[in-house]
């Protein structure tokens, strides 16, 4: 249940106090306060449908919080599922029968998890998913943005404009 970030998320995404973009006047920009969690979802649905996978060498060594926070805990079967999803077209190739599948798919769930991925598989893929989204945001989102709207109308422009037509 650890969700852990790309090494260099916190400092592009302005974090401080388990934020997204502290250093925006709060009078300037309402919208900042958008939790850690909701850089690393946006880095996840990236990396998913892009079916980029970052590497463990680029993740920092402990978890930034362990489970969802509220407003994400809805989302886990969603969430797990955009990680199945992920590894099934990254797996597919004639060498993967039904079978293997269906193992490489129990790997990644966990029903009796809160976020109903595995610890281990599940969970790593996930990270490694969020990290590989965060390397195309942070290649292609260029200069940063600094504040939670840039960063939100900036965003749905990008995957507008490279995501979705993936």
């Amino acid at each position: 249940m650890s969700f852990i970030l790309h090494k260099s998320a916190r400092e592009y995404f302005g974090y401080r106090d388990q934020r997204m973009f502290q250093s925006s006047p709060r009078e300037q920009d309402r919208s900042r306060d958008l939790l850690l969690f909701d850089a690393y979802y946006a880095c996840l649905l990236v990396g998913t449908c892009l079916s980029g996978l970052g590497r463990e060498s680029d993740l920092e060594s402990t978890n930034f919080i362990e489970g969802y926070p509220e407003p994400f805990k809805s989302s886990k079967e969603f969430i797990a599922g955009l990680i199945v999803e992920a590894e099934l077209r990254r797996l597919d190739t004639e060498e993967y029968s039904d079978r293997d599948f269906e193992r490489e798919i129990a790997k990644l769930l966990d029903v009796n998890s809160p976020t109903r991925l595995s610890e281990g598989n599940g969970m790593t893929k996930a990270n490694l998913y969020a990290a590989g989204g965060f390397e195309f945001i942070a290649e292609n989102l260029q200069p940063k943005p600094v504040t939670a709207q840039e960063f939100l109308l900036r965003f749905h422009d990008l995957w507008e404009r490279e995501v979705s037509r993936k």
